[in-house]
């Protein structure tokens, strides 16, 4: 979970510096966004993976309690 967030944080700023740098170029400009929305929805995805898994594991399962 620590290397994922890690990397996601590195994808969130990259992104943010090629939009900043971008210059005007919706080529570029466009990269960056799709980009900054991969991140943001692969965090989401990793957190709501966990928050679920933990749920059904502890709660529902009882595996880890």
């Amino acid at each position: 979970m620590g290397i994922a967030g890690g990397i996601s944080f590195v994808l969130i700023v990259y992104a943010g510096m090629m939009i900043m740098t971008s210059s005007g170029d919706p080529g570029k400009l466009r990269s960056g966004k799709e980009l900054l929305t991969a991140a943001i929805a692969g965090l989401l995805f990793l957190i709501l993976g966990v928050y679920f898994f933990n749920i059904i594991g502890t709660d529902i399962l009882g595996i880890f309690s």
